[in-house]
């Protein structure tokens, strides 16, 4: 991982400390519903987004949060609002624009059975490529373009470290990149994401931060009622 000044920062004094974080993906927005690909357009929570950001809360209730960082796109700030008020966290929202999704390209504001009408060989090529090759077909961000903001700004978050768990709410596509970067590819095999409003929980040496966190638990939906899990199950982001 790239050496960001505060790595440094962190790594004095903090022998055998640890910080856990709380991953979240956001609820579920209008696109969401709708299998619009959103990116970096601003959608908000449908009414079920707000419902299972309201359980996801209401599950850390009780949790000593220390802090609570967002992705700056109304879906995400919106369900971190939500989730602070049911955990009863007081403390500022704080959002951190490194956080936010993947630029998509021309996959924009479309969902795909619109991309298929509309150019049936595009699709097809596009799904005949590896992962990796088909943002840069859609000139969307790549990998490396995402992983290297949002590892500066889970950097930036760690060297604010206090003594509770940590809530960090962001997108389904760039949750993915980075855990498949840390972990490897099985963690979320094929096209697979970590639903709407679930938990993945991370836990970092802070003597060494730049090392892999443990993983703790990963896209947990446990906390929604059936109906809201199978909702959160969207794969367009």
């Amino acid at each position: 991982m790239p050496p960001y000044t505060n790595l440094t920062r962190m790594r004095s004094g903090q022998a055998n400390k640890q910080q856990k974080i709380i991953l979240i993906r956001h609820g579920q927005s209008t696109a969401n519903a709708s299998g619009v690909w959103q990116g970096q357009l601003d959608f908000p929570l449908s009414e079920e987004g707000r419902l299972q950001a309201a359980y996801t809360g209401r599950a850390l209730a009780g949790t000593k949060i220390s802090g609570v960082y967002v992705s700056p796109l109304s879906r995400a700030f919106e369900t971190a609002e939500i989730v602070a008020r049911e955990a009863g966290f007081s403390g500022e929202v704080v959002p951190m624009p490194g956080l936010m999704e993947r630029h998509g390209g021309t996959l924009q504001g479309h969902t795909w059975a619109e991309q298929e009408a509309r150019n049936p060989a595009f699709a097809e090529k596009f799904l005949s490529l590896p992962e990796e090759e088909r943002w840069a077909l859609v000139a969307a961000e790549t990998d490396e373009e995402i992983l290297v903001r949002f590892k500066k700004a889970i950097y930036e978050i760690l060297s604010r470290s206090q003594a509770g768990p940590i809530v960090v709410v962001s997108h389904g596509g760039i949750i993915r990149a980075f855990l498949r970067h840390v972990f490897g590819p099985e963690v979320l095999p094929d096209t697979e994401r970590t639903p709407n409003a679930s938990i993945t929980r991370l836990l970092w040496e802070l003597s060494k931060p730049e090392s892999t966190p443990q993983l703790l638990e990963l896209a947990s939906t446990r906390h929604l009622p059936q109906e809201e899990t199978r909702q959160a199950r969207t794969p367009s982001d």
